[in-house]
């Protein structure tokens, strides 16, 4: 029998209500000639059963059950059994559109020389789609500014590739495991290629299941800044591989990081409230005094990446962005006191005025 050319991974773990849905849009894709090789991570539900029912009943359903060990373990057995040309990986609780993999392989047909072909994710599936998805050549700054970099799940990766570089997902990341392997692949590709090519499908094939209680997504935990500060240096290096000819595109990407990186410490003064804030404070501070975090802002600085505060307002970050300021870039902290005393100047007793009128329909006595 024919090695299939596309495999498709699904680790599984305690997913029994969403599981079903999920491979049914797996077994309807339009291309056939696919193996789907289903990892049952230790699951004490009857999410086991399900993926044997589904092995007898499809020829191209593999199951492989193992002892629980996270889901970059999972992820990493289905790419040791697999036999396709390309991989493609799905979460259990997600679901496929029926032309995802014609889609992915006729624009990868398309693309001399070999180029990482992507697609989005979204909430739900376009109404309808084009006869012919066009796929659209994309940068690697615009990729990452899109929010389509970091899963793996968007993505045609080739097995040669990954098999010849040795890439796997690194077990002892319980977080950010995705980006850490999207930045190898890419490193690994660009070494292969000596160039990096994009082709994005601007459709959504990949429905993405952020509601069900669990999803990573859905939580907040501290974890994520530790183990965000394992991979920011990866994809620095990437960047400055790719980038180093185009400085003008710094800004954008430095400005993403910035953002991403007040949003975590603002999601650690909101939700960790198991510290108090003198050891929430001393966790940001040590989270600051990073390598990785001083590299980042040291680019901030050279670009001359200032943030927003419009955008900080509207996200309500402003409080962060003032300690991060005050503690690591002093530039940042002089002249956002410079900026807050403008603004106090020059609406401070406008404000006073307004809240003395009186309130609508009534006269001041």
């Amino acid at each position: 029998m024919s090695s299939p050319l596309v495999s498709i991974i699904v680790p599984v773990y305690n997913v029994e209500a969403y599981l079903s849905r999920c491979l049914e849009s797996i077994a309807a894709q339009t291309f056939r000639d696919f193996e789907c090789i289903l990892v049952d991570d230790g699951s004490t539900d009857s999410s086991p059963a399900l993926c044997d029912e589904w092995a007898q009943r499809d020829p191209r359903f593999r199951v492989l059950h193992q002892k629980n060990g996270g889901i970059s373990a999972a992820r990493n057995s289905g790419m040791d059994a697999a036999q396709g040309q390309y991989l493609v990986f799905s979460d259990d609780d997600d679901t496929l559109h029926p032309q995802l993999l014609s889609s992915a392989l006729a624009a990868q047909a398309e693309s001399p020389p070999p180029a990482l072909v992507c697609w989005k994710y979204g909430p739900e599936f376009p109404v309808s789609l084009p006869l012919q998805l066009r796929p659209v050549p994309q940068s690697v700054d615009g990729l990452f500014l899109g929010s389509d970099f970091a899963n793996v799940w968007g993505k045609l990766w080739s097995r040669e590739l990954v098999n010849g570089f040795s890439i796997r997902f690194d077990e002892s990341l319980r977080w950010c495991e995705d980006l850490d392997f999207v930045t190898r692949y890419l490193l690994a590709l660009y070494q292969q290629n000596g160039a990096l090519t994009f082709l994005l499908i601007p459709h959504v094939l990949y429905r993405y299941e952020q509601q069900r209680p669990g999803n990573v997504t859905s939580r907040y935990s501290p974890d994520k800044l530790i183990y965000e500060q394992k991979t920011l240096p990866e994809v620095l290096d990437l960047f400055e591989t790719q980038l180093q000819q185009d400085a003008g595109r710094w800004g954008p990407f430095c400005q993403a990081q910035l953002f991403a990186l007040i949003g975590r410490l603002t999601d650690l003064y909101r939700f960790e409230t198991s510290l108090s804030p003198a050891r929430r404070r001393r966790a940001i501070r040590g989270y600051l005094a990073s390598p990785a975090t001083r590299r980042l802002l040291a680019l901030c600085g050279q670009y001359r990446v200032w943030p927003s505060m419009r955008f900080c307002a509207e996200h309500g970050l402003v409080r962060a962005v003032f300690f991060l300021a005050r503690n690591c870039y002093k530039p940042w902290y002089k002249a956002l006191v410079r900026i807050q005393l403008w603004i106090k100047n020059k609406f401070y007793w406008g404000f006073r005025a307004l809240r003395r009128l009186p309130p609508q329909g009534k006269e001041e006595p």
